[in-house]
């Protein structure tokens, strides 16, 4: 005697809408959305973190809102008000059973390129290097 059985595996799916990279000027607002697919049940928790530190919601600075939506699609909102330059930096959006997901936001008075170099300096020195080498190449790749 012998059986089939056909076993799927449902792995969650965590992503933050829109780019890897986000630009945003100082004053303005953070909006970031976190969304958890294919979740068999909806997540026990989604916490978020700011450069590996997690995200006190009740902290001294204000201005932090975090909605969370539970049902097939799960939705967790973290929302920055009045914006400013130490809120730069690595955020993530973690579930309970998936992957993390993380997006690099940039705040700067409205220079992109400032924001961009401000990254750089924080990397490692090779890295830096290669930057400034590429970087006239691109523009002389431009004309």
């Amino acid at each position: 005697m012998s059986s089939f059985i056909n076993v799927h595996i449902v792995v969650p799916e965590v992503h933050i809408d829109g780019p890897s990279e986000l630009h945003v000027d100082m004053g303005s607002i953070i909006n970031l959305l976190c969304i958890i697919e294919k979740s068999p049940q909806p997540p026990q928790y989604v916490f978020w973190y700011h450069n590996e530190k997690m995200i006190n919601y009740d902290n001294i600075r204000g201005g932090i809102v975090v909605n969370t939506e539970n049902g097939g699609r799960s939705t967790s909102r973290l929302t920055i008000h009045d914006v400013i330059d130490t809120d730069s930096g690595n955020y993530t959006c973690e579930t309970a059973n998936a992957e993390q997901a993380y997006v690099y936001v940039f705040v700067s008075e409205g220079d992109t390129m400032a924001a961009i170099s401000r990254r750089k300096s924080t990397a490692s020195g090779i890295e830096v290097m290669l930057w400034f080498v590429a970087l006239p190449l691109m523009v002389i790749s431009v004309r």
